[in-house]
């Protein structure tokens, strides 16, 4: 996938308003990142991505929490992993997105709507509670299993 300068200047403004600068490492991994939207990447994955880069392994590591301590990056876990996963954040909406897990082959997919609006006005109200973002993980079986067809792990 083909990432558009725009886009990529939000993120590195995002990063650099968090006090961080910009090295050439870090826009390294802000583009596979771009590039993979969709995926929910280990660091082992971006390593992987980077290896023909020469990133060092700490470097990533680092980047990887500074990306969420900047707030361009979540880390997630899913399907009771030991391992995190890290899922890019859409800056132009207001709210983290939702996922579905499935419990037989782990797929994840991700649900674009914001459906606890009303949810979180009534929490606002009810408990004097300012609501800023909110995460949530629905787990089940996916279309796919309940078929029992095959198809490859996510």
């Amino acid at each position: 996938m083909k990432i558009k300068q725009n886009e990529l200047n939000k993120y590195v403004k995002k990063i650099r308003e968090s006090s961080a600068k910009i090295t050439p490492q870090r826009l390294e991994i802000l583009k596979v990142l771009l590039r993979n939207k969709d995926e929910h990447y280990t660091t082992e994955d971006i390593i992987k991505q980077l290896k023909n880069k020469k990133i060092g392994q700490a470097t990533v590591y680092r980047t990887m929490e500074l990306f969420c301590q900047a707030g361009i990056l979540k880390k997630v876990n899913f399907k009771n992993e030991d391992i995190a996963r890290y899922d890019l954040v859409d800056l132009t909406v207001p709210h983290f997105h939702h996922h579905l897990v499935c419990n037989n082959c782990g797929r994840v997919m991700e649900i674009t709507e914001d459906l606890l609006e009303t949810l979180e006005e009534r929490i606002e109200s009810v408990y004097n509670f300012k609501v800023t973002d909110h995460e949530l993980v629905i787990k089940g079986v996916c279309a796919t299993c309940q078929t029992g067809e095959n198809h490859e792990q996510t």
